[in-house]
Protein backbone atom coordinates (compact mmCIF):
# COMPACT_ATOMS: atom_id res chain seq x y z
CA UNK A 1 0.00 0.00 0.00
CA UNK A 2 1.54 3.65 -1.02
CA UNK A 3 0.37 7.05 0.81
CA UNK A 4 0.53 10.14 -1.14
CA UNK A 5 0.66 13.69 0.59
CA UNK A 6 -1.18 16.48 -0.92
CA UNK A 7 1.28 19.61 -1.20
CA UNK A 8 -0.09 20.88 2.32
CA UNK A 9 1.12 17.70 3.72
CA UNK A 10 4.76 18.11 2.77
CA UNK A 11 7.15 19.35 4.58
CA UNK A 12 8.99 22.78 3.83
CA UNK A 13 11.75 23.56 2.13
CA UNK A 14 14.48 24.36 4.73
CA UNK A 15 16.11 26.77 2.06
CA UNK A 16 14.89 29.18 0.46
CA UNK A 17 14.57 29.75 -3.62
CA UNK A 18 17.26 32.12 -5.01
CA UNK A 19 15.92 35.43 -6.63
CA UNK A 20 15.56 34.41 -10.09
CA UNK A 21 15.90 38.40 -10.33
CA UNK A 22 18.45 39.27 -13.55
CA UNK A 23 20.69 41.95 -12.79
CA UNK A 24 23.02 43.38 -15.08
CA UNK A 25 26.70 43.15 -14.13
CA UNK A 26 29.83 44.88 -15.95
CA UNK A 27 32.59 42.82 -17.62
CA UNK A 28 35.55 43.24 -19.75
CA UNK A 29 36.15 41.13 -22.89
CA UNK A 30 39.40 38.87 -22.56
CA UNK A 31 39.29 38.01 -26.10
CA UNK A 32 35.91 35.70 -26.67
CA UNK A 33 35.25 35.43 -23.32
CA UNK A 34 33.71 37.76 -20.84
CA UNK A 35 35.12 38.25 -16.99
CA UNK A 36 33.27 39.43 -14.57
CA UNK A 37 34.39 42.70 -13.23
CA UNK A 38 35.61 43.33 -9.72
CA UNK A 39 35.61 46.10 -7.52
CA UNK A 40 37.02 47.73 -4.29
CA UNK A 41 34.97 48.78 -1.16
CA UNK A 42 36.85 51.95 0.79
CA UNK A 43 38.14 49.20 3.76
CA UNK A 44 39.88 47.81 0.15
CA UNK A 45 37.68 44.88 0.28
CA UNK A 46 36.74 42.93 -2.84
CA UNK A 47 33.33 43.36 -3.89
CA UNK A 48 30.87 42.61 -7.16
CA UNK A 49 28.46 44.90 -8.16
CA UNK A 50 25.04 44.47 -9.66
CA UNK A 51 22.55 46.93 -11.58
CA UNK A 52 18.96 46.84 -11.29
CA UNK A 53 19.22 48.52 -14.70
CA UNK A 54 20.81 48.80 -18.00
CA UNK A 55 20.81 52.89 -17.75
CA UNK A 56 21.79 52.99 -14.00
CA UNK A 57 25.43 51.03 -15.20
CA UNK A 58 25.81 52.77 -17.97
CA UNK A 59 25.54 56.09 -15.47
CA UNK A 60 27.74 55.43 -13.53
CA UNK A 61 30.50 53.81 -15.27
CA UNK A 62 29.94 54.92 -18.58
CA UNK A 63 28.10 54.27 -21.70
CA UNK A 64 31.18 52.09 -23.01
CA UNK A 65 30.87 49.54 -20.05
CA UNK A 66 30.21 46.01 -21.00
CA UNK A 67 27.64 44.46 -18.85
CA UNK A 68 25.76 40.78 -19.38
CA UNK A 69 22.57 39.62 -17.69
CA UNK A 70 23.17 37.24 -14.86
CA UNK A 71 21.10 36.39 -11.42
CA UNK A 72 22.60 37.34 -7.96
CA UNK A 73 22.76 33.77 -6.89
CA UNK A 74 24.92 33.13 -10.45
CA UNK A 75 27.41 36.18 -9.14
CA UNK A 76 27.81 34.70 -6.03
CA UNK A 77 28.68 31.41 -7.48
CA UNK A 78 31.14 32.90 -9.83
CA UNK A 79 33.07 35.42 -6.82
CA UNK A 80 33.19 33.09 -3.23
CA UNK A 81 35.38 30.70 -5.09
CA UNK A 82 38.09 33.65 -5.37
CA UNK A 83 36.71 34.99 -2.04
CA UNK A 84 34.70 38.22 -2.66
CA UNK A 85 31.46 37.86 -0.27
CA UNK A 86 30.47 41.25 -0.85
CA UNK A 87 27.29 42.17 -3.54
CA UNK A 88 27.02 45.91 -3.97
CA UNK A 89 23.33 46.49 -5.66
CA UNK A 90 22.78 50.10 -7.58
CA UNK A 91 25.90 51.56 -6.60
CA UNK A 92 26.04 55.37 -6.07
CA UNK A 93 29.95 56.32 -6.14
CA UNK A 94 32.64 54.68 -8.13
CA UNK A 95 35.45 56.36 -7.94
CA UNK A 96 38.64 56.44 -10.51
CA UNK A 97 41.58 54.22 -9.61
CA UNK A 98 44.10 56.00 -7.52
CA UNK A 99 46.43 57.86 -9.18
CA UNK A 100 50.21 56.52 -7.41
CA UNK A 101 52.26 59.35 -5.75
CA UNK A 102 55.07 61.18 -7.84
CA UNK A 103 58.23 59.82 -7.46
CA UNK A 104 60.49 61.55 -4.35
CA UNK A 105 63.41 63.79 -5.92
CA UNK A 106 66.92 63.84 -4.44
CA UNK A 107 67.97 67.30 -2.70
CA UNK A 108 70.28 69.39 -5.10
CA UNK A 109 73.59 70.03 -3.90
CA UNK A 110 75.06 72.93 -4.20
CA UNK A 111 78.48 72.76 -6.06
CA UNK A 112 79.85 75.47 -4.27
CA UNK A 113 81.59 74.34 -0.56
CA UNK A 114 80.37 76.28 2.40
CA UNK A 115 83.20 77.95 4.69
CA UNK A 116 83.94 76.38 7.35
CA UNK A 117 84.46 78.94 10.02
CA UNK A 118 87.26 79.06 12.38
Amino acid sequence: MTTTASASQLPEAPEELPDPTVRYVPVRRVGAVQVLRLFRQRDGGRCAVLFTSLDGLHALLGAGQAATELTESAVRELTEPLGVHSLVVDPKLAAPPGVPPAPLRRPRFDATPVPERG
